[in-house]
């Protein structure tokens, strides 16, 4: 006779079986013979049963019930150990990612500082230096170039050149030389001074003196030419420069050559300005006649310099 326990552990609808807290093969069969047990015998057995048959009973079916929860308990730890198999898998795919992640930081950063770091360049053992090294120009004069726009002759002259030689020297490791600029989006940058500024002795071209002019448009033509300026341009810029240092007013020296760069500086400038537009010219042709104008400008202030001077006397 199998004698039912009513263990908790199994549900007798059908539904899900309530979790085991402890491992039931731990789990020592209770003395069925004992005092304690005395009520449930006699209940079993009554007064004159076969109490030693009620205590196998009971035996066995506590060992029945206990398989069942042995079966119970190995089948709960076969799923525990699944989930927490799933679970170490998911922390670990986690891991490895938050690792290769860090290392592909890691290493993005480590490319992006060694592209800041000072490099030398490679050079070729078998060239020879070339013949003549030129000063490069001011980074003032290579944006006017770059953005194609109108710039004195001041800064290809050998002065210019110069100023903008010493102004490198002493500002490529100056940052007190920094200053804050606006760009062409109107965006403040940050800048460095006398190199990227304004030339400090910036003079309008009829200021300069005919060979700084002379000098100066010559490297001017040259850099356009880098700057692969549209070879139309070019022409037009470089024939009245050439005009001009064969024209017959040179025969006054200072005064005639002082027409002339005054005649180039306006026009030059003029030129410029009107690109695009309906009061554009073909700046190679020469006007005598505006030529001839500001000669009489000229003359006439110089002759009431010289009678305010006389004046003054």
């Amino acid at each position: 006779m199998s004698i039912p326990l009513g263990s908790t552990s199994s549900n007798t609808n059908g539904g899900p079986r309530a979790r085991l807290l402890s491992d039931p093969n731990t789990t020592i069969c209770p003395d069925f013979s004992s005092d304690t047990f005395k009520t449930i015998r006699l209940q079993l057995a009554g007064a004159n049963g076969d109490k030693a048959a009620v205590i196998s009973d009971l035996q066995s079916s506590w060992k029945e019930d206990n398989d069942r929860l042995k079966v119970q308990w190995d089948a709960q730890v076969a799923t525990d150990r699944q989930a927490q198999e799933a679970e170490d898998a998911r922390l670990q795919q986690e891991a490895d990612r938050a690792t290769a992640d860090a290392a592909r930081i890691a290493e993005e950063e480590k490319l992006e500082a060694e592209k800041k770091k000072p490099k030398l360049g490679d050079f070729d053992v078998n060239s020879a230096p070339p013949s003549f090294v030129e000063s490069p120009i001011s980074p003032f004069a290579q944006r006017k170039l770059e953005r194609k726009e109108y710039c004195p002759l001041w800064p290809f002259t050998p002065s210019g050149l110069k100023e903008a030689a010493d102004a490198r020297l002493s500002s490529n490791d100056d940052v007190s030389s920094l200053r804050l600029a606006r760009d062409d989006e109107n965006q403040l940058t940050v800048q460095s001074g006398p190199s990227s500024s304004t030339h400090k002795n910036m003079t309008r071209d009829e200021h300069l003196t005919w060979r700084q002019f002379f000098l100066g448009s010559n490297r001017y033509i040259k850099e356009i030419i880098r700057a692969r300026w549209p070879e139309g341009h070019v022409q037009a810029l470089t024939q009245p420069f050439y005009a001009l240092d064969q024209n017959d007013l040179h025969s006054l020296e200072d005064d005639g050559e002082n027409i002339l760069k005054i005649y180039a500086d306006r026009y030059r400038a003029d030129w410029f300005w009107t690109l695009g537009t309906e009061q554009s010219f073909n700046i190679a042709i020469i006007k005598e006649e505006a030529i001839g104008k500001l000669a009489d400008e000229y003359f006439a202030k110089k002759r009431k310099r010289i009678t305010d001077e006389s004046q003054a006397m």
